[in-house]
């Protein structure tokens, strides 16, 4: 039995079937996750190495190339990008597409084992690490208070709010950072040290050796078995203080007391924090990975407001960043679009028809095709987010399709005098074939979406699926439930004539007559017609780099952040000074909810640096207000702060934008000058700068190389030091812990580990003098100044080093502000034709950053277009049992390019990613109105009718079931064109791609 004839013969049957997927739709929608974009697997794995105190140069040299020979060993590694920082290397090691990252990061980590003994002493392990796009925190709290410290606030949050908040369902970790870090710090006096004839090592090591627990066997006694342990931790400051290090010449104990000064402190200040111009502490909450983001913050929020009623008043919360809010709105925007689209083509489908019934029943069908879509969305593992949510909304016009086929043929049927259960089943089932043919061309073009590779695959992939399901959801409801409605809802036998008034075929004659008309005077005229498209089509190309490309539209941020850099060697204080002067600007915009400045670098990350590379650096990070609630973008505010922004001495200030770099790790605009020499490198970076300055469109261009820390390079006396029988390692690590300082061990004391540091008090380092008079015992115990066996230099380092595929290289980086990113790197490229062709040997320039990402992802679905149309031929050839009549169809798809370039120079679009989605689904679209003429057309051929009067007649017969799909996709896709609230940026290409073509 087919499906309409069992659905008509069995409605109660039907009904019950149509009601167990309607309940089972609202569990899986209950079920549903709800994230921003899809969780997307970057096929990166970063290995950063901490090795304190070390210079760029020093880092490059002893970590980052032996790890990036040893990493680039590794099977399906497509490239390895490194940068090295003081006191840290940073390597990205990048993987084919597809890649298992688990096993991936497993066998970095098997190959880094290896190295391990091959590194300097002073070495924290590789921390090897996948990035995660869950591991984003989904709220960031800035934390203050007027009368505690930041260390006192932070212990305080991570007692009584952060432990509470962990336990929650959903919430993976709460961390709670601040710029002040507990530590014990032996403060030597270096007289004291040099009296008693005892060295920084000596020291270092007995507190090593003092400071431990160790297991000691088992015994057996009483028939029971003990575990016996050697205890010897400190419990308390007076142990280390009382600690004996030496013996003096007369046998006398010295104490650790005698020579240093033992304090419960905070590291050394290396950076600054402030939340609301006030100093404080952050909390990030991170969701488990496949909970729901609205779920786990609200419950967090709730838990949070419970626990400040606990709180004393001193302590306050400033919310910096909300995933869930955005994403609520993003939510309520796109199904407010949605069903604003089905509503209009409601009500284009009732002006076409003039009938009720028929509207109501494709009103019905296409909420239960959406709810029935939510079933295999659930079981796909997929989330409700904008790429999802947004293929519904696309599809809300597309769902109609089928349902109008359907419907119009049930009417001829009882229009030819058939009872309605007999008009329902045959009017169903005639049609059946054609209608399932037309959903697998569509289908067809989501394969290759679907199936796609790198970044756009998996952005592309959530939309295709949810169409996909979408449109075989509305098959299914379109071949049981419309002809059981039409069965028992429309009305008995009527006559032609009423027919035709109650469908509106009398209101529509004229159209029909108009358009007959105007197609007999085409076709008499086929040279000049075929003229004018193709001028159209010709035009249409010629227009395209008017309209502009970039990798991703330019989205609204939500938040506005701005780097603060000062001359590389500048001190925290004047890099402060700096920074609170746009952060007072920050404040007092109207549009600004909460303001965090953050001044240095914490070094070994223990503070809240956010990426800074040293004290130099700073940046202010500003959380807008909601988008509806002001009247400007944040595009437009960054461009209104840089006329606002005080024009210092040496300072520059630099937004980045987030707006395009979903996906990309790079700035609009990137540069690369790779080489070995770093002298030629900057001379090619300079020129380079200098020859884009000018470029329209470009704002806040960097080299990476433009800053230079100042050094002082200690130079050591080989032959002195060997005659004296010491070795160059003992002085740098002694220069080093009398400096920097040692970490000798860690107290620990109720659960807390708190770092012991060994270092000179600060008026025994503070100046190059102090360094050089820093004592080396001998082995005949002789203690001689550094400054008898070394000479001191004055020089410039670079900040940081970075390397592409293991050599050298200099990125000049830019923003773009009212222009494309395809416009402004071909003006770029144009400059820079000249210098290319005079560039040394084995140097060389390439592009990256988002114009990289952009060409990739154009590449890729360039490829799934050309799937995507061979497959839909191939659908039609099967279904036409022809290899020519195809053809005819696909002519409209080149043609489409006319209507989309039109709408994009009139709205001010560009191409880019979302276009290029929004082009293949249309690929599927255009060739629907051509199959159902084409069809009718070979129909009448058949009957014996002259070709002509064939294509003139079934294009007018089918005018109507040609407009009424095409206008309800259209209106269904209108408000999605026009909406400009959260999420329309990436909604609004592909609308208007569907639109226009």
């Amino acid at each position: 039995m087919k499906l309409p004839e069992f659905s008509v013969d069995r409605p109660v049957s039907a009904s019950m079937m149509t009601l167990i997927v309607v309940v089972v739709g609202f569990i899986s929608l209950a079920g549903l996750g709800l994230d921003m974009l899809p969780d997307i697997d970057f096929p990166v794995v970063t290995v950063v190495t901490s090795y304190e105190g070390a210079s760029p140069e020093d880092v490059e040299v002893t970590l980052t190339k032996p790890i990036e020979q040893t990493v680039a060993s590794v099977s399906g590694v497509k490239s390895v990008n490194s940068s090295s920082m003081e006191g840290a290397s940073v390597v990205m090691v990048e993987f084919e597409s597809g890649t298992n990252l688990d096993f991936a990061a497993q066998d970095l980590r098997d190959q880094l084992a290896m190295l391990a003994d091959f590194l300097p002493e002073n070495v924290r392990t590789p921390l090897v690490m996948k990035f995660d796009i869950t591991q984003i925190p989904v709220i960031f709290y800035g934390i203050t208070s007027e009368i505690r410290s930041p260390k006192d606030l932070a212990k305080f949050i991570e007692d009584n709010v952060a432990h509470r908040l962990e336990r929650l369902d959903g919430v993976a970790s709460v961390i709670v950072q601040s710029p002040e870090v507990r530590e014990i710090l032996v403060e030597i006096d270096r007289s004291a040290l040099e009296t008693y004839g005892i060295t920084l090592n000596q020291i270092v090591q007995v507190l090593r050796f003092e400071n431990l627990n160790l297991p000691a066997g088992r015994i057996t006694e009483d028939y029971l078995e003990y575990l016996v342990r050697t205890k010897a931790e400190f419990t308390s400051l007076e142990e280390i203080e009382n600690l004996v290090i030496s013996m003096s010449q007369q046998g006398n104990p010295i104490q650790l007391r005698q020579v240093a000064a033992v304090k419960d402190t905070i590291k050394e200040t290396t950076s600054i924090a402030r939340i609301q111009k006030s100093s404080g502490v952050v909390m990030t909450i991170s969701k488990q990975s496949g909970a729901n983001v609205v779920q786990a913050a609200d419950q967090a929020k709730i838990e949070l407001e419970e626990i400040k009623a606990y709180l004393p008043p001193d302590i306050r919360f400033h919310i910096a960043l909300d995933q869930s809010e955005s994403i609520k709105r993003m939510v309520s925007s796109t199904a407010l679009v949605a069903f604003i689209g089905g509503f209009l083509a409601m009500v284009l489908i009732y002006l076409f028809m003039r009938n009720i019934r028929p509207t109501l029943t494709i009103g019905i069908a296409v909420p239960i095709s959406i709810i029935a879509t939510f079933v295999p969305i659930r079981l796909a593992g997929y989330t409700l987010n904008l790429l999802t949510l947004g293929g519904l909304a696309l599809g809300v016009g597309m769902l109609v399709d089928n349902a109008i086929v359907v419907i119009e043929n049930m009417f001829r049927h009882l229009e030819e005098g058939k009872r309605r259960r007999d008009a329902a089943k045959i009017g169903a089932s005639e049609v059946g074939l054609a209608i399932t043919a037309s959903t697998l061309t569509t289908l067809a073009v989501f394969i290759p979406m679907a199936l796609g590779s790198g970044l756009a695959g998996q952005l592309a992939r959530g939309l295709a699926l949810t169409i996909s399901f979408a449109v075989l959801a509305s098959l299914f409801v379109s071949l049981t439930i419309v002809p059981m409605i039409g069965s028992l809802f429309f009305k008995k036998h009527i006559k032609k004539e009423t027919y035709k008034r109650e469908f509106g075929e009398v209101g529509f004659a004229r159209i029909k007559t108009g358009y007959a008309r105007l197609l007999a005077k085409t076709l008499r005229h086929r040279g000049k017609v075929l003229g004018g498209v193709s001028l159209a089509f010709v035009v249409a190309l010629c227009l395209i780099p008017f309209v502009g490309a970039e990798f991703m539209p330019k989205m609204d941020q939500g938040m506005i952040i701005l780097n603060v850099g000062l001359p590389a060697g500048s001190s925290l204080q004047e890099t402060d000074h700096a920074v609170q002067r746009v952060e007072e600007i920050l404040i007092n915009e109207p549009a600004m909810q909460t303001v965090i400045a953050s001044v240095g670098s914490s070094g070994d990350g223990g503070g809240m640096s956010f990426g800074a590379q040293g004290s130099h650096e700073g940046m202010v990070m500003g959380q807008l207000i909601p988008k509806a609630e002001r009247d400007k973008s944040s595009e437009e505010i960054i461009e209104e702060l840089r006329g606002t922004l005080p024009a210092m001495k040496g300072v520059k200030i630099e937004a980045v934008d987030m707006s395009g770099r979903m996906g990309s790790s790079g700035a609009p605009v990137e540069i690369s000058i790779l080489g070995q020499d770093f002298k030629i490198l900057e001379v090619i970076s300079s020129e380079i700068q200098q020859l884009i300055a000018d470029v329209a469109g470009l704002r806040d261009i960097k080299s990476s190389l433009e800053e230079a820390r100042p050094e002082y390079h200690i130079t050591l006396n080989r032959q002195e030091i060997n005659r004296m029988g010491l070795s160059s390692g003992q002085i740098a690590s002694t220069i080093q812990a009398s400096t920097l300082g040692l970490v000798a061990t860690r107290f620990r004391l109720a659960g807390e580990e708190t770092d012991v540091r060994v270092k000179f008090k600060e008026q025994d380092r503070s100046s190059l003098r102090d360094i050089q008079m820093i004592p080396v015992t001998t082995p005949m115990r002789a203690q001689i100044p550094i400054m008898q066996i070394s000479s001191v230099e004055k020089q410039k380092g670079p900040v940081a080093i970075l390397r592409e595929g293991q050599v050298r290289s200099v990125l000049v980086t830019a923003n773009i502000v009212d222009r494309d990113l395809g416009s402004v790197v071909k003006d770029i490229k144009t400059l820079l034709v000249d210098l290319e062709g005079r560039l040394p040997e084995g140097y060389f320039i390439e592009f990256g950053g988002q114009y990289e990402d952009m060409i990739e992802t154009f590449i890729t679905l360039g490829k799934a277009l050309s799937l995507a149309i061979l497959l839909v031929y191939m659908v039609m050839a099967s279904q036409f049992e022809s290899f020519v009549h195809p053809f005819v169809i696909m002519f409209t798809i080149p043609l489409a390019l006319i209507g989309i370039v039109l709408a994009f120079l009139i709205t001010g679009q560009t191409i880019s990613l979302p276009t290029f989605i929004g082009f293949i689904l249309l690929t599927g679209i255009v060739v629907n109105n051509g199959i159902v003429m084409v069809d009718y057309m070979n129909q009448l051929r058949r009957r014996g009718m002259d070709v002509k009067e064939a294509i003139v007649q079934a294009a007018a017969t089918r005018l109507r079931p040609v407009l009424i799909t095409a206008l309800t996709t259209i209106f269904g896709m209108l408000p999605m064109a026009l909406s400009r609230q959260e999420g329309a940026e990436m909604r609004t290409p592909m609308a208007l791609t569907v639109i226009g073509g």
